[in-house]
């Protein structure tokens, strides 16, 4: 009876303990992992596509600002240089002019900037949405139950393994290949 009791327990701990390791190698369920976001966001293709096409954007609204005060100060070079040979109405209208081509460049700057800040989120949007389902993807893969951004601009995590970093699982997840190995700099004197 004893030799059948243990041959059930070696049974069972054959079966048991493979179960188990497994489950040790996997995260556990309140796990948490980390990703740096900026350093992903630098290498992605993607993300250098949409930076280039919000800065022409943002070029062309800064040309007709440019030129919109262009014109403004060519108005104020008449100005000073015939206000004494004008009438006190030509005079009036000339600086009625100003003022509105001042109100409309302000007016033009606060558009502008809410312009180019919308158009950045749009071309953006879709890349942060890839990297959430590849970071959602990659958590549940792993067993991750939380994912914290540990971007040193914008990071929150204050210490972190590196046995815990999913950016390499990221980047393979969103086909993105390893950034060139760059060359140390040469000491300085050599």
């Amino acid at each position: 009876m004893k030799k059948y009791l243990s041959i059930a327990v070696a049974a069972l701990l054959f079966v048991a303990v493979p179960h188990f390791a497994k489950a040790q190698t996997k995260a556990s369920p309140s796990a948490v992992a980390h990703i740096d976001l900026d350093s992903l966001l630098d290498i992605m293709p993607e993300m250098k596509k949409a930076s280039d096409s919000a800065q022409q954007y943002y070029n062309m609204l800064e040309q007709q600002m440019y030129s919109m005060q262009s014109e403004l100060d060519r108005k104020l070079a008449e100005y000073d240089s015939l206000q004494t040979k004008w009438s006190p109405l030509i005079k009036g209208i000339k600086e009625r002019e100003m003022q509105q081509l001042q109100t409309n460049i302000q007016q033009f700057q606060q558009q502008a900037q809410t312009d180019y800040a919308n158009r950045r989120a749009q071309l953006v949007e879709p890349i942060f949405t890839s990297i959430k389902k590849a970071v959602k993807d990659v958590a549940i893969a792993k067993g991750y139950k939380y994912v914290l951004d540990s971007s040193k601009t914008t990071g929150v995590v204050l210490y972190s393994s590196d046995a815990d970093d999913i950016f390499n699982d990221v980047r393979v997840k969103l086909n993105i290949p390893l950034p060139p190995a760059t060359k140390p700099a040469p000491a300085p004197g050599k």
